[in-house]
């Protein structure tokens, strides 16, 4: 079986090019999809959210306890 000149351009270059066309789509796309980031100097457009890692230093009350339940513990209630 013989090839033409055709039909090897594009097996060899053609087909390649599709397939690396192809994988940078399926890897470029969730990130085309994404929203917009926010960036320094752009105004901010979302409702105002304030956090604490010492409550007591900000001069706010501590958060409440939650009640224990049992003598088991964990993620998983299970140690």
């Amino acid at each position: 079986m013989t090839l033409t000149v055709l039909e090897t351009i594009l097996y060899l270059a053609v087909a390649p090019v599709v397939i690396y066309v192809v994988i940078a789509l399926l890897v470029a796309l969730p990130k085309l999809a994404r929203r917009p980031k926010h960036r320094p100097g752009d105004p901010w457009n979302y409702a105002p959210l304030w956090w604490t890692a010492n409550p007591a230093g900000a001069q706010l009350p501590a958060a409440a306890e939650h009640p224990r339940t049992g003598d088991r513990g964990g993620a998983r209630g299970n140690w």
